[in-house]
Formats: C-alpha cells, sequence, structure tokens
C-alpha cells in the first residue's frame, strides 16, 4: 500500500527543471513581461501616481490622461496647486488639472494650449486644456463622462462658445496663455473679446506658442 502511494506520487510530481532549462524559462518570462510590459503597467484611475508617473506612462493619449482623473474630487482653489498637492489629495479644480494636462502632453509631443474662458454672470474663469492634434480639449468637469474629450475648432471663440454651452452661459472674453510649474506666472498669448468682430481675432491662423 505505502509503495503504491509512493509510486503514484512520484508519478505525479514533475521533474526538477535542469540549470539549462531554469535559465530558459526566466528568460522567456523576462521576453513576456518586457513584451507586456506597458499594457500590465499601464496607470488606472484608482492607482495612486505622482508626476513623474503620469510622466513616464508608456502610452499616454489625451484620452487615457483624462481616464486617469475619473476618481478625483473638485474643490476650488483660487491658486495653481502644486502637481504633488493635487495629485496627493486627488482634488483640486479646472485649472489644475489642465495645466497639469498641458504639462504632461506637451511632453509627448502634443500642441497643447492652455484657455482661459470668461463668463458672464461669474467672478470665476473656466480653464481647459486645448489638444490641437485631435481637435479637442480636456476639461475637469468632463472627467467622469464615459465621452471625456469635448470635440471644438481650435480657434479661441470657438472654444469659448463650446465651454459656455456647458455651463448654460455667455462669454465675454477668452486668453490663451502658458504655465510653466518651474517658473509658476502666466504669459498671455493672445485674448479674444467676444463682442469685437471675429475678422478681428488673432488667432484665426493659429501659430505655436513659445514655451
Amino acid at each position: 500500500m505505502d509503495r503504491s502511494l509512493s509510486t503514484l506520487a512520484a508519478q505525479a510530481t514533475p521533474p526538477i527543471p535542469s540549470r539549462f532549462q531554469a535559465t530558459n524559462l526566466r528568460r522567456c518570462l523576462g521576453l513576456l513581461l518586457l513584451g507586456l510590459g506597458p499594457a500590465v503597467f499601464a496607470l488606472g484611475p484608482k492607482d495612486r501616481f505622482g508626476l513623474k508617473d503620469l510622466e513616464n506612462e508608456p502610452k499616454m493619449t489625451p484620452g487615457h490622461f483624462a481616464d486617469l482623473f475619473g476618481e478625483f474630487a473638485y474643490d476650488y482653489f483660487p491658486y495653481v496647486q502644486s502637481p504633488d498637492t493635487f495629485l496627493q489629495n486627488r482634488l483640486g479644480d479646472c485649472d489644475d488639472y489642465a495645466i497639469m494636462a498641458d504639462h504632461v502632453l506637451s511632453r509627448r509631443d502634443y500642441h497643447t494650449r492652455l484657455v482661459r474662458v470668461d463668463l458672464v454672470g461669474t467672478n470665476i474663469s473656466h480653464v481647459v486644456c486645448y489638444v490641437t492634434e485631435q481637435k479637442v480639449y480636456l476639461d475637469y468637469n468632463n472627467r467622469r463622462f464615459f465621452f471625456n474629450l469635448e470635440r471644438s475648432r481650435p480657434t479661441l471663440r470657438a472654444i469659448a462658445e463650446k465651454v459656455a454651452d456647458s455651463f448654460e452661459k455667455n462669454w465675454t472674453s477668452a486668453t490663451e496663455y502658458t504655465y510653466a510649474y518651474e517658473d509658476p506666472r502666466p504669459q498671455t498669448v493672445w485674448t479674444v473679446v467676444k463682442t469685437e468682430s471675429a475678422e478681428l481675432d488673432p488667432d484665426i491662423q493659429p501659430r505655436s506658442p513659445t514655451r
């Protein structure tokens, strides 16, 4: 009885791989992980991440960036938060989000533009990040929607109209500006005023702002 059990156990136990076989197995696993790395280790909306993680995300796109902020909450701040504070607390407002999108996506060769829209009857402007290649803008108010990118023509006037419509309000002016975490002083590129003739808009033929 004992001998039979020992025989069955021996037959059921797989042979120990040789050193050569083990080395090849580790090599194959390494190649497999290397090939699947970007998909396996891509950030998700429930993950905790810092600015460097966003900068190094292997397949960063505007849509993927927006997806990562679906779990973030809204709270108004009268200043732009540092990236570490915004990402650690997962709490912020439109300019925290738009400025971070501009920072991350511009480093992935997207042409991004920060646009601030002043709305009638409010004391707070709304900021979005426009991505020229895809003709869309990222809006913190849309971060939890399935379609989290808003399509728009590239002029400031067209972007302002779309933003104002989303608030069911009118707009007075729209300004494109630049902002850098290293030197946090906004630099105006140009401004469009709604009551002025559209033919005078300075961005009818958009140019790349100096960064």
